[in-house]
């Protein structure tokens, strides 16, 4: 079996994830971390035992590596990305895929004309239970679809003194391209089919937000956005995404409503679905077992069921469906995990929330 050498650029929130993941994927080996933190670079590299380097550019170029996983700042993921296909890298990209659509189809054309893959990490989709909920809607069980709702909810920027760098050089969306594409991307998966218009109204609570020494910044985009939403068979969903939600730490939630019954998934209980049905009294929880999901889940189900499978799990089963497929040249057509496709969708999707907003219209998700 091949191994291919990976090195994770960015050491800061999600690089370490994705370190964790890479070690119990059999097809990547580890050889190289990137930092300009030369502290936090040291201590990983001593840790694992294998190169720091402070430069992502060095890494880049090194001829040893095959993949590179961009953990970088959104504002970085275009030129970084460029980078790596020009230096005939496949490349395992932390989402946002690009801040604007127009960015992510120039990187994707990139990668078709050099013959490369290209995964985006939208994890989520890569839940056992999420699997399922997708082959239960793919092979007709809840019957006609009815709508789509849910919500992606964070606290982390409730009060006027909540401010981090993370901040600055999103773009011009910030919790719709952080967080509410994950909704888009998990509530797709499940249908099978892409959002394609989108009524949003997105809110900025504080217009100036101060850091720990006091120090004013200026806000320029949302921390709260409702959206409306069309998927292209025309199933009608809704979703509310925000970081001003006290009370809630990572909360994602996707009910789809059936004809027969719905299905709720909640990602701080990943290990399971709500089924509610008219007439029941009280609502049905589903855990996650291989001896009776669907095929589509069963291959997700890593641990018996009551140990719950969780956000670190869904994690590593998207880079091993990425190496998997890499093995086995089956990258080159339509994958589990989200791929090209998906991220010129995603930041179409954030391209037409602000449009939309802005101009108080249904708006459009360019394909």
């Amino acid at each position: 079996m091949k191994r291919f050498r990976a090195a994770v650029l960015g050491l800061g929130l999600i690089g370490p994830q994705h370190i964790d993941a890479l070690l119990r994927v059999p097809e990547a080996a580890l050889v190289a971390v990137c930092d300009q933190d030369g502290a936090t670079l040291n201590a990983q590299a001593e840790r694992l035992g294998i190169r720091a380097v402070r430069r992502w550019q060095d890494v880049v170029a090194d001829p040893e590596i095959d993949v590179i996983h961009n953990c970088l700042p959104p504002a970085l993921h275009d030129e970084v990305n460029r980078a790596a296909l020009l230096a005939g890298k496949h490349i395992y990209c932390e989402k946002p895929f690009s801040t604007t659509a127009e960015g992510a189809r120039r990187i994707a054309a990139l990668a078709h004309e050099k013959g490369l893959a290209i995964g985006v990490n939208h994890q989520y989709r890569l839940n056992a239970a999420v699997q399922e909920m997708r082959a239960r809607v793919q092979s007709g069980d809840l019957g006609k679809i009815l709508a789509v709702t849910g919500c992606y909810l964070q606290e982390s920027a409730s009060r006027p003194d909540d401010w981090s760098r993370r901040m600055e050089n999103t773009g011009e969306a910030r919790t719709v391209s952080d967080i509410g594409i994950h909704w888009a991307d998990t509530a797709s998966c499940v249908l099978g089919q892409p959002i394609t218009e989108v009524l949003a109204d997105m809110h900025i609570h504080y217009p100036v937000r101060t850091d720990a020494a006091g120090q004013a910044h200026p806000i320029t985009t949302e921390d709260t956005a409702f959206i409306l939403t069309r998927f292209a068979d025309g199933t009608p969903g809704q979703v509310m995404v925000s970081k001003a939600a006290n009370g809630h730490k990572n909360d994602l939630q996707v009910t789809v409503w059936g004809e027969k019954y719905s299905l709720t998934w909640r990602q701080e209980e990943p290990d399971r679905l709500i089924q509610g049905e008219k007439g029941m009294n009280g609502a049905r929880t589903l855990y996650m077992n291989a001896a009776c999901c669907r095929d589509g889940a069963r291959p997700f189900v890593t641990l018996p069921m009551g140990h719950v499978m969780g956000w670190a799990d869904a994690l590593k089963n998207a880079v091993q469906a990425f190496y998997a497929s890499l093995s086995d040249g089956s990258w080159r057509g339509a994958t589990v995990y989200a791929g090209l496709d998906e991220g010129i969708r995603h930041a179409a999707f954030v391209d037409a929330c602000v449009l939309s907003s802005r101009e108080r219209r249904w708006t459009e998700v360019a394909p």
